[in-house]
């Protein structure tokens, strides 16, 4: 399921904004030209961020209202002005302070420190970069924490180069650690998007639907102005059901997190989302506003129909 996922969503933007056709794009290094990984570029006005590959390339996507934003951790802020936004040369200085980022009100307000999962054992939740080895499967999407950014219902970006996320499939809260021991809830309330960023670059953006499952976000596939393409991963915990009577041996004899995920399209502006199958049938009922459109895509796709088909679905039935 997860390199599907990873496959679908290969694009180094926020993706906030599906469907842009504008962007800038670059590169972010030191002031000694080594390259800064994972440096966070946004939009000083509009809700376009994106963070930098391994290698510090970057595409931003969205036109650039004025200044262009650049932080990295243990680097200073630069701000500055798009002069050639198909070869972007950042260069950012070292934070001679060593300090930390300070989390302003706004930003208090997202990733708050209330709630704390400091307590993490294996009869309520796995630590998260743990894996008790008679346990197969995980209840998070990652085995490690991953840089990320909010989007608030308000549209403005909140992150802190210091923390670190992770999304829990069965409570369906996403947590954030600034040391990787202290592990808190991000505010639900304050979410319109959260945009996850794994140790490969590749993008996960989620979106809260409660039309859908007001308790669990969804992985947005694809989506536009015209229709989105949701994934709702569900996750259970199966105990152990191992049976040998001496005759017949079946089940398993370890304990599993077993992924069980739904999918759902929604028709834009304001379409109820609509449960499908990955079969072509049901993709046609969904998509018969725009029946001729989405026949064509089917007949000229085949292949099994996973992540990464209706990925291309939605970036096709949004142009």
């Amino acid at each position: 399921m997860k390199k599907a996922i990873l496959f679908g969503l290969l694009i180094l933007t926020s993706a906030i904004t599906f469907g842009q056709a504008t962007a800038i794009s670059g590169n972010v290094s030191d002031q000694k030209g080594s390259p800064v990984p994972f440096a966070f570029i946004y939009d000083s006005q509009q809700a376009f961020a994106t963070y930098a590959d391994s290698s510090g390339s970057f595409t931003l996507k969205g036109a650039p209202s004025g200044a262009v934003v650049a932080t990295g951790n243990g680097f200073l802020k630069k701000i500055f002005k798009v002069d050639n936004p198909g070869g972007m040369k950042i260069v950012l200085a070292n934070d001679p302070s060593g300090a930390t980022a300070v989390l302003t009100s706004g930003m208090k307000a997202v990733f708050t420190q209330n709630e704390s999962f400091d307590n993490m054992t294996a009869g309520s939740l796995d630590r998260v970069g743990s894996h008790p080895q008679d346990v197969h499967g995980s209840r998070y999407l990652f085995d490690h924490w991953v840089h990320g950014f909010v989007i608030t219902p308000k549209d403005s970006i909140k992150q802190n180069d210091n923390y670190f996320f992770n999304y829990d499939k069965i409570d369906g809260n996403f947590l954030f650690t600034g040391d990787g021991k202290s592990i808190h809830k991000v505010v639900d309330a304050e979410v319109k998007t959260i945009t996850l960023y794994d140790g490969n670059g590749q993008v996960y953006v989620f979106e809260a639907v409660p039309a859908i499952d007001p308790k669990h976000y969804m992985l947005v596939l694809g989506g536009g102005s015209k229709y989105k393409i949701y994934k709702n991963i569900g996750t259970k915990y199966v105990k152990a059901n191992y049976v040998n009577n001496g005759v017949t041996q079946y089940g398993n004899n370890f304990d599993e997190y077993k992924d069980e995920s739904d999918y759902y399209v929604a028709k834009l502006p304001g379409g109820q989302p609509q449960k499908i199958s990955l079969r072509k049938k049901a993709i046609k009922t969904a998509f018969a506003a725009d029946g001729d459109k989405a026949n064509k895509f089917l007949n000229d796709n085949d292949g099994d129909i996973d992540d990464a088909y209706l990925a291309k679905l939605g970036d096709y039935m949004n142009q």
